[in-house]
């Protein structure tokens, strides 16, 4: 049985992949996240399989190494051998509206410190997997990497810095035989996009019905992606076979950026 790491698992993205990970023969996820209630009902869904909830910040990195040093036998009997860094939150960061409306600071460390920090600290426990099969981290970032939106400046700065996390990595980590690479999501169906685009639609004076009218027509497929979806891109990125891809970022947006 292999072991594998999922931070912001209990919603979303990172619900849908842990679902798609521990319908492997054998996998075993380990759910990280600041509520227990999702994680806790994420857990449940999985089924039997030694499935753990870790409640915590992943940006704290002393609670983050204690958590996973708490799993030592675990990891050891059953290796890590993939890490999927997908815990985030959104928002925009309107600094001239006050200090409330700034959150260039909690923005950058969740997403981006806690990313960094996810990383720092399974890697030993990456390393220390067996060297017979790849192992993989994946970073979840966004289509937001790719260009730039108005009032997102805290976002877009965050998830643009993770893929300079990625390519370092990935040069840093290969010659242990871990993978690191990168997903560039654009709109998906979660709570956290429907918060934003209920945001949107206040800002704008706009039902939340309209904005996601006026959002769905500005993609080329005229549809957003489902959780599951970009689950199945992750769970082939951490694939025993895929033994080649490493340094990438993949976007999956139904063609609103085209590189």
């Amino acid at each position: 049985m292999e072991s594998y790491l999922i931070t912001g698992g209990g919603t979303g993205i990172g619900a849908a992949a842990a679902r798609e990970l521990a319908s492997r023969k054998g996998a075993r996820v380990l759910l990280v996240g600041r509520r227990h209630a999702p994680l806790e009902a994420v857990r449940a869904s999985l089924g039997d399989g030694g499935h753990v909830c870790l409640v915590g910040d992943v940006a704290d990195r002393e609670w983050l190494v204690s958590a996973l040093a708490s799993e030592a036998a675990d990891l050891t009997r059953h290796p890590l051998v993939g890490v999927f860094a997908n815990a985030g939150i959104g928002g925009g960061n309107a600094f001239e509206d006050g200090p409330e409306a700034d959150r260039w600071d909690e923005i950058l460390r969740v997403n981006l410190t806690g990313a960094y920090v996810t990383a720092m600290a399974a890697r030993p426990w990456l390393f220390a997997a067996p060297s017979d099969r790849p192992r993989h981290l994946v970073l979840t970032s966004s289509i937001l990497a790719r260009f730039g939106a108005p009032g997102m400046t805290a976002y877009a700065a965050a998830k643009t810095g993770l893929l300079g996390l990625m390519r370092c990595l990935a040069l840093e980590w290969a010659s242990a035989g871990v993978l690191v690479n990168a997903i560039c999501p654009g709109w998906v169906e979660t709570e956290m996009a429907i918060s934003r685009l209920s945001d949107m639609a206040q800002e704008s004076g706009i039902s939340l019905a309209q904005c996601i009218q006026h959002q769905t027509q500005s993609v080329p497929t005229g549809r957003f992606a489902q959780p599951e979806e970009v689950a199945h891109l992750v769970a082939y990125l951490m694939s025993d076979s895929q033994r080649s891809i490493t340094g990438a970022t993949l976007d999956i947006n139904n063609g609103a950026f085209m590189a």
